[in-house]
Formats: structure tokens, sequence, C-alpha cells
């Protein structure tokens, strides 16, 4: 009988390692736009859950809540079409991480130079990249870890875990996630109280870096985690 080789388990580690990254980036970039913007640019549920206190308590933020629900919906169009190209998994992902980041880096830009309208362009740049990225994070297929909402991540470490019957299967990686989320979070508030804008360019050099781990070729450390399988 022909050998069928086994089936390798677990999750694509370059993956998992971007995801996580990327997790970090949107606790950074949603703490920033929380603090200066008064808005969630990735955080949609929060959104829509702030727009609805402002009108109950009629504050004037209901515009930006709106733009932030907007924008990231055409950059979920855009991601959308995407990742529906006939191409490898790792090189779709990865050249939209790279995308991501050079909206982010050019949000930035603009805090930095401040022209008018400036916190409305940026929120629009931001929600409409992270529009995108969440695309890109549905399409690495990677349980619980579709977007970095701590909810569904600390659930699923609670559902899995031995005390509910459960065998702790990715319970690392949805900690990981849960970590990197809190620690992007704590990074970002802490940066952007002495530089928004270095704040934010400092989330688009993160997702670059995601990127790269994913389309980069033979260095050492990617080529470790090539042969390693997430569980």
């Amino acid at each position: 009988m022909e050998h069928t080789p086994p089936i390798p388990q677990g999750h694509d580690a370059r993956l998992v390692v971007a995801i996580i990254l990327v997790t970090m980036a949107m606790g950074m970039l949603d703490a920033i736009s929380l603090l200066h913007l008064q808005m969630f640019a990735g955080y949609m549920t929060a959104s829509v859950i702030l727009i609805a206190v402002n009108i109950a308590t009629s504050q004037a933020i209901v515009l930006s809540g709106l733009e932030a629900i907007g924008c990231f919906y055409i950059g979920a169009v855009l991601g959308g079409r995407l990742v529906r190209r006939r191409r490898h998994k790792r090189l779709i992902i990865g050249d939209m991480l790279l995308g991501v980041a050079s909206l982010i880096a050019l949000a930035a830009w603009i805090w930095s130079a401040s022209p008018p309208g400036a916190s409305y362009i940026t929120l629009g740049l931001l929600a409409f990249a992270m529009g995108v990225q969440t695309s890109a994070t549905r399409h690495a297929s990677l349980p619980d870890m579709t977007l970095p909402a701590a909810t569904i991540v600390l659930h699923g470490i609670a559902h899995n875990s031995s005390v509910a019957g459960g065998d702790n299967r990715g319970s690392w990686r949805r900690a990981a996630a849960i970590g990197a989320l809190f620690s992007g979070a704590v990074m970002g508030t802490l940066i952007s109280a002495h530089s928004v804008a270095q704040g934010i360019a400092l989330t688009a050099f993160i997702i670059m870096m995601a990127g790269a781990v994913l389309l980069v070729g033979r260095l050492p450390l990617v080529v470790r985690l090539d042969r390693i399988s997430i569980p």
C-alpha cells in the first residue's frame, strides 16, 4: 500500500506570529484613537456602543463614529477582494499587511503635519486600514484570532481548558494574543502621551514586521518558524 504522509497538526507558525504582532499593533492603535480621536479605529463593536452612548447623552462626536464605521466598511470591501486573489495565503496576507502599514504611516505623517481636519483624515485612514487588516487576519483562518477581540479569545481559553473538559489546545496561542493586545494598549497609551504621531508610526512599523514575517525568504528565524507547528 502507498504510504500517506501524516497530516501536520497545528497552525502555520509564521501566520501565528504575524497575527500576534498585528494584535499588539491593533491594541496600540485603538488605545491611541480612543484617547486622542475619541473613537475606536479598529474595534467596531465598541465604536457602535460609543455612538449609542453619545446619542443618548447628547454628545457631539457621533460624526466621528459614523466616519470610522463607514471607512472600516470600505476597507473591508477592498480587503475582501484582495484575499480572493489566486496566490499563496502567506503572500496574500503579507502584502496586505505591508499596504496597511503604509496607510498607517501616512496617517502618522498627516497627524504630524496637522492640516485642517487632521483628526478626521487620520481617523478615516486608520479605520480604512483596519478594515483591510481585519480581512487579512480573517483569511489567516486561525481559530479565535480572526480579529483581536479579547472576549472570544478569553472564552476560547476557558471553553477548551481541562477544567471545562477540554484538552487546552490553543491555550498558548490565545494567551499570547491577549498579552499582545494588553501590552499594545499600554504601549500606545504611554507613547501617545508624548507623541501621537510616533505612536501611530510605531504601530505601522509593527504591522510592517508582521508582513515581513510572511514574505521574507531564508532568514534563520523564519526558517526556524517554518519547522514549527503551533497548536
